[in-house]
């Protein structure tokens, strides 16, 4: 199993027919002052599982400030289907969402991605104060 892609929005979601939706794709924030709230945060994942995959799965992903101090973690449980005959492996996309996430500080921050306890990705978001 692996990431596919890890992206920070404005706004994530699922259709329907399990099309993902991903509107403002940003890495970085930039904020008047610190500290600094951000109303909401969504990680849009698509990960590809084989048939080895089959079964439950743990997702944790945490956002860390600049220095590895964790400002908030969400975790999911999540399940592949055994595929079909005729495909060796497929995808499976989520969203996730953060909301009012308080930075302390400026610099690289990290949204690190875990399946199962084991590190996948990092999607990288910078904040940086305005200038002027």
């Amino acid at each position: 199993m692996r990431v596919d892609l890890a992206v920070l929005a404005d706004y994530a979601a699922m259709t329907a027919d399990n099309k993902l939706v991903i509107c403002g794709v940003f890495d970085a924030i930039l904020v008047r002052s610190f500290p600094a709230v951000h109303p909401a945060v969504a990680l849009a994942l698509r990960v590809v599982a084989g048939p080895e995959d089959r079964g439950g799965h743990r997702l944790e992903v945490r956002l860390t400030d600049p220095k590895g101090g964790e400002l908030a973690k969400v975790q999911a449980e999540f399940s592949v289907a055994p595929p079909d005959d005729a495909v060796k492996a497929g995808s499976l996309q989520l969203v996730l969402a953060f909301g009012n996430v308080e930075f302390k500080e400026p610099g690289l921050h990290a949204v690190d991605i875990l399946i199962d306890d084991r590190f996948e990705e990092t999607a990288p978001l910078s904040v940086r104060q305005l200038e002027g």
